[in-house]
């Protein structure tokens, strides 16, 4: 068991159904994890898993408020963070997780993400595997699976925030507190992204269903709506950077919405 790290896996009580696929999933591809495991909600229940530790906040807790709650209880100096709709559905290699933790620990990283977007900028000080975060890009620091140092992430906990609005501020956190930043490709943690708009990605169903672990009753998410994320990540990682300012200031003028400021 480590003692220098704990996963906490960000959930909530409208996301409880996927619950049971989640761990399930997590025990057959990374059983060997040998860390302490919180699945991190909101509302009391009496949902238990034999190798996870159900913890609840209270009911109307916001996620800044759950990891506040949390990391109080949490004694290690690091913490890996992932979602509940991050489901595992390859083994994951322990030996090259714990690498990747020590990497973090030995050069003081305060976030390593574990995910290629966005794009890495440049090898971080020689460290193999490793990539400099350019914090100048929206979302740079972001709650795709990654390893935090507690005491940082703690920094970024400010007033009652809900997930879309606390990702949005965790870059410019990162910024204002000098936090060391980097990220691998994330071969380490492959994920099967699961729920978009509280509905069940295509591919995600595809792999599910043959598992018996496909969350039936949220319905599929339009073709429309993944049609739309594809396009906008292909903008975002393919057009220069004031095209894409340009086409979110004539988004605004239309009413369109953006939690993220700039481009």
């Amino acid at each position: 068991m480590r003692n220098d790290i704990t996963l906490i896996i960000n959930t909530c009580d409208k996301f409880s159904d996927l619950w049971d696929a989640h761990v399930a999933l997590l025990e057959r591809n990374w059983c060997d994890r040998g860390m302490r495991t919180l699945l991190l909600s909101d509302v009391p229940t009496n949902r238990r898993f034999e190798r996870v530790e159900v913890m609840c906040a209270g009911e109307g807790a916001e996620i800044t408020q759950r990891l506040r709650y949390a990391l109080s209880r949490v004694e290690t100096p690091y913490v890996f963070m992932t979602l509940d709709d991050y489901f595992l559905t390859t083994p994951i290699d322990n030996a090259r997780i714990s690498k990747v933790i020590d990497e973090a620990v030995l050069r003081g990283i305060d976030y390593l993400r574990l995910f290629k977007r966005p794009k890495p900028s440049e090898p971080y000080d020689g460290a193999e595997g490793l990539w400099h975060v350019d914090l100048s890009v929206n979302y740079a620091v972001n709650l795709y699976p990654g390893i935090w140092r507690k005491s940082f992430l703690e920094r970024t906990l400010t007033g009652s925030m809900n997930a879309w609005e606390f990702e949005v501020s965790l870059t410019k956190a990162a910024r204002h507190a000098g936090a060391r930043c980097a990220c691998t490709y994330g071969e380490e943690f492959p994920i099967l992204d699961v729920i978009r708009k509280g509905k069940v990605l295509h591919n995600a169903a595809r792999v599910l269903r043959p598992l018996g672990m496909c969350p039936e009753a949220r319905g599929l998410c339009p073709y429309s709506h993944e049609l739309k994320i594809a396009v906008r990540t292909w903008i975002k990682e393919s057009l220069p950077r004031p095209v894409v300012a340009a086409a979110k200031s004539v988004a605004r003028r239309c009413g369109v919405k953006f939690y993220s400021e700039g481009i």
